[in-house]
């Protein structure tokens, strides 16, 4: 997907002003400080679609920065389903914390799509920090990230139903990747109900049956294999509504 224009990029915050959508809000981790301290520490590497960068359970030798494509952190569940927690476009850093404190990995990871990745070494690490300390700081920035979103997904979790869920998906779906179209929000990424279904942790049947709600009432529509909000304040209100 081609880079956001200033146009695009306003239309964007405009969707979170009026869908009061919470950047902190989901598992997808997009952060806006860049990573050009590390680049001269790093090597950019290619992946192809569905690498898997490392299996949980081991101790990764680097970290990662997204330059660009998407990468997922996945459990494998009993039932053979997997389970998103993590969704990192570019800037997002993963295995930072493992890497520094040589720990292992409690989840895997892998490529959604064809990505570019800025590997740094546990040795540049340090050499890094040593260098300059304030680095330390996105570390950690990075990692309290990676804290609140899982704490408000669990939230989410135990107090909201997979309708409501839904809705708050969507609706972070159009603020990062819509466009305007027709008068409606084209949310401009290519998801389907497999992912949905990943992400949110739920079966797929209530994937189907929320998502065919929301199509009955009006409020969402698929266009040329992408889906679309027809009005970002009228699903807004679906879902407050589903809060009562």
């Amino acid at each position: 997907m081609s880079e956001l224009t200033v146009d695009e990029r306003r239309f964007s915050e405009i969707v979170y002003e009026l869908g009061s959508a919470n950047r902190s809000d989901s598992c997808i981790i997009r952060p806006d400080m860049g990573p050009d301290f590390w680049e001269g520490l790093g090597v950019i590497k290619s992946f192809p679609k569905n690498h898997v960068l490392l299996e949980r359970d081991r101790v990764p030798d680097c970290f990662y920065i997204v330059k660009s494509g998407t990468v997922v952190g996945y459990e494998e569940l009993a039932n053979g389903n997997e389970l998103i927690c993590y969704v990192m476009e570019k800037n997002a850093m993963l295995l930072e914390a493992n890497v520094l404190l040589e720990r292992s990995a409690p989840v895997s990871f892998r490529t959604m799509e064809p990505s570019e990745l800025l590997c740094v070494s546990r040795a540049k690490l340090l050499e890094g920090m040593m260098m300059e300390p304030k680095a330390l700081l996105s570390l950690f920035c990075s990692v309290s990230d990676k804290f609140l979103e899982a704490l408000e997904e669990l939230r989410q979790a135990k107090c909201r139903g997979a309708e409501w869920r839904l809705c708050e998906l969507l609706l972070d779906f159009a603020a990062r990747y819509g466009v305007a179209y027709d008068g409606k929000v084209l949310i401009r990424k290519k998801i389907n109900i497999q992912m949905i279904t990943q992400i949110l942790g739920i079966n797929r049947s209530t994937t189907v049956r929320s998502m065919r709600t929301l199509r009955d009432l009006g409020l969402v529509e698929h266009i040329n294999g992408f889906y679309c909000v027809r009005s970002v304040e009228s699903l807004r209100r679906h879902q407050e509504l589903l809060e009562e």
